[in-house]
C-alpha cells in the first residue's frame, strides 16, 4: 500500500447516501489525499480514519478511509 496523503485516488462514495449532493456529485472521481481529520477534533472516531480531500474542481469533503479507492496502475 502507497503513502495515501498526498495521492490521487478514486472516491467511492456510497450510492444509498443522498443527503450531501455535494459529495453524491463527487462519487467515483478522481480525488487528491489532502491530509487526515483529527479524530480528537474534527470527526467522531468510529473506528475508521478519516481524510480531506480535494477534486480538481477545487471541492473538498471529508471521506472515510474504505471511500478511498487505490486503484491499481
Amino acid at each position: 500500500m502507497q503513502k495515501l496523503v498526498g495521492s490521487r485516488v478514486r472516491f467511492d462514495y456510497p450510492d444509498a447516501f443522498t443527503s450531501l449532493p455535494d459529495y453524491t456529485a463527487h462519487a467515483g472521481q478522481i480525488v487528491s489525499v489532502v491530509r487526515p481529520l483529527d479524530p480528537a477534533t474534527e470527526y467522531d472516531d468510529q473506528g475508521e480514519r478519516m481524510y480531506v480531500v480535494r477534486a480538481d474542481d477545487g471541492w473538498e469533503g471529508h471521506a472515510f478511509r474504505s471511500e478511498l479507492v487505490e486503484d491499481d496502475q
